[in-house]
């Protein structure tokens, strides 16, 4: 007689110990509706903060091994015999954890695990599947198609017909993806998106201040705050009462508190997001590179006027002049432009916000995607 499985699925987020973004919270989400659909998840990474919010959620959670070293293009391409060693020791790692759990199904969204984890289902006849946040473009297949760069990709590449499904987070990846492995063609990839489960009536009761912008995302150049100080610096004084207010943490936090005044106001980490994008009218990501942002879909849940960069995956959640306005990146004069179109007009924030949680509803209550079309991938 068969066993039974002790864990449905396992979600593998391999990554920095420090880092917890979009990618370590579409664990947490994908977990908690799992769960409501009555199968067991269960979450291996080394981020810290990810494992913690397991833990405090009562999702299983499991700490796995990480090499901090991650870039061996270069002279290090000397080090790759470590490499090998190191996905070795991570093959017979990842076989002595899914003999344990008895999963039916992994999914493997970090690059290591792409090929130990990958290898180790497959010897134990588990089904796989990958989901891809814009690391495949990001920096994982960089020099792919090049003879004598990134054989870790290329390694990567001849793995991609184990996987039931290769999971793509948007349209832009999806496309991306295709074009950077040709000639190689997969019939194993889908689409299925990001998005955020509907808490929209716990903050019903918020009144949004008028004139009030947030921006939330790590405090890093690529996210565009600096664009934003600027921008929003430059009109302040035609709009008095108006607020920028910034949620983050990261590299560029100093740059950010040297620039608070009394309409600017940095907040740092916030462990409320959600409320956060409540509280202000406006919802501003002026990023520099995106997969399919969490926290556009957030603003989108919440029926918020969005401003965000014309890049990538933004255009999928930010219709242009429909629910929001789109603005070409690092262009801090278009983004003033866009806010100032915002500032002054109430009414059109009202129509864009309200646009907003239409598209919501119709593409990313997260909830519908599990159901309709994660879900299926598992029978």
């Amino acid at each position: 007689m068969q066993e039974t499985p002790l864990t449905a699925i396992l979600m593998i987020r391999n990554t920095h110990p420090d880092n917890f973004g979009g990618g370590e919270i579409y664990q947490l989400t994908l977990a908690n509706e799992l769960k409501k659909n009555n199968i067991t998840p269960g979450i291996v990474s080394s981020s810290t903060k990810l494992l913690s919010e397991a833990k405090r959620q009562k999702i299983k959670s499991i700490r796995a091994p990480y090499l901090k070293q991650q870039n061996w293009s270069s002279w290090r391409n000397l080090l790759l015999p470590i490499y090998l060693l190191w996905q070795t020791y991570l093959y017979f790692w990842y076989k002595n954890l899914f003999r344990k759990h008895r999963p039916t199904a992994i999914n493997i969204q970090s690059r290591d695990d792409w090929i130990a984890a990958t290898l180790a289902a497959k010897k134990l006849n588990i089904k796989v599947l990958w989901t891809d946040h814009a690391d495949f473009r990001g920096w994982v297949f960089q020099n792919i198609n090049h003879k004598f760069k990134n054989p870790i990709a290329k390694t990567i590449l001849k793995l991609a017909d184990i996987p039931t499904k290769i999971i793509m987070i948007s349209d832009f990846e999806c496309k991306f993806f295709e074009k950077s492995i040709l000639p190689k063609k997969l019939d194993n990839i889908v689409t299925i998106k990001n998005g955020a489960t509907d808490q929209s009536k716990k903050y019903q009761g918020i009144k949004p201040k008028k004139q009030q912008i947030c921006f939330l995302a790590r405090i890093e150049e690529r996210k565009g705050i600096k664009e934003l100080i600027s921008a929003f610096s430059n009109l302040a004084k035609d709009f008095p009462k108006a607020t920028l207010e910034i949620y983050g943490d990261g590299p560029l936090r100093e740059f950010c508190q040297k620039h608070q005044s009394s309409q600017i106001h940095f907040h740092g980490f916030n462990d409320k997001p959600l409320k956060a994008i409540a509280e202000s009218e406006i919802f501003v990501l002026p990023s520099h590179i995106e997969g399919l942002s969490l926290t556009l879909i957030d603003a989108t849940m919440l029926g918020k006027a969005i401003i965000a960069t014309d890049i990538d995956g933004n255009p999928e959640v930010v219709e242009h002049q429909k629910t929001g306005l789109l603005v070409p990146v690092k262009q801090p004069k278009a983004l003033e432009e866009a806010l100032r179109l915002l500032l002054s007009s109430p009414k059109l924030c009202q129509k864009f916000g309200h646009a907003a949680r239409q598209k919501y509803e119709r593409e990313f209550n997260f909830s519908n995607t599990v159901r309709n079309q994660f879900l299926p991938l598992l029978k």
